[in-house]
């Protein structure tokens, strides 16, 4: 990484708070509230007070609340469903977390994603990388929930199968202990699964990777929506590279890399 990514970048560009500002042609999940260095927002960037965004989380039925600096492999995300949470204290939930916030709608996810594991956002991990005036795709996996779970992340005991260049899932995903299987624990054969979208998601990846030149190896995690729409949910500067799952990261190019 500190060959082809600048570190010390990494906190203020991949802050969620700016996402709108970084990535303005990528759709993204609404934004219902966000808190950057101690200053509330709303969805349209307006600066409000902390009465009013404590007002606007309790008229949602909805959302998900997680740090906007740091919040890999799940690390302290929050959801919010009113019909199996009724007694939540608002102004308590926005003291826990603070600072450096961002509060969205739960993406509603395209079917075929959901019939695999409903209760989680099952997202595409893409890893691309800028080399030679060009961006890269390293390698793509679908990141999956298990036993209702709302993570998909494999680190919070999710399963990852890779994305074969036509869309189509590969023959097995592999879980937290690095076992291979051909299925989903909850019955679904990845074989039989095409991505929708597949291309969109690699020409988003593409088209916004080349505006971003200080981090020259990026992860990508996308979903698809339920109109077959790709829906960026975070992007990350210093990615786990799916050489597990896909192998090396760099490919036919390693020597010309290296």
């Amino acid at each position: 990484y500190p060959s082809m990514n600048k570190p010390g970048f990494r906190r203020a560009y991949t802050d969620k708070c700016f996402y709108s500002q970084l990535f303005p042609d990528l759709k993204q999940p609404r934004t219902i509230i966000k808190s950057s260095n101690n200053i509330f927002y709303d969805g349209s960037g307006n600066i409000i007070s902390f009465i009013q965004a404590k007002s606007l989380l309790e008229s949602e039925k909805q959302f998900v609340l997680k740090p906007a600096i740091y919040s890999g492999e799940g690390t302290d995300i929050f959801f919010y469903d009113r019909e199996e949470q009724k007694d939540i204290d608002f102004e308590a939930l926005l003291k826990l977390y603070g600072t450096d916030f961002i509060v969205q709608d739960i993406v509603p996810q395209h079917e075929i994603l959901a019939s695999i594991h409903p209760k989680s956002v099952n997202t595409i991990r893409v890893i691309s990388f800028l080399f030679r005036g060009k961006v890269h795709i390293s390698s793509s996996i679908l990141r999956m929930g298990v036993g209702g779970s709302r993570l998909d992340n494999v680190s919070a005991g999710g399963v990852a199968c890779p994305i074969n260049p036509d869309g189509r899932l590969a023959s097995k995903g592999i879980n937290k202990k690095s076992e291979w299987m051909d299925r989903h624990p909850g019955g679904t054969v990845f074989g039989g699964i095409t991505i929708p979208s597949y291309e969109k998601v690699l020409d988003a990846v593409c088209n916004a990777h080349k505006n971003m030149p200080h981090f020259r190896i990026l992860g990508w995690d996308f979903s698809i929506d339920k109109d077959g729409d790709p829906v960026l949910i975070e992007y990350n500067g210093a990615p786990s590279l799916n050489q597990v799952s896909c192998g090396p990261l760099f490919g036919d190019l390693t020597e010309q890399v290296l």
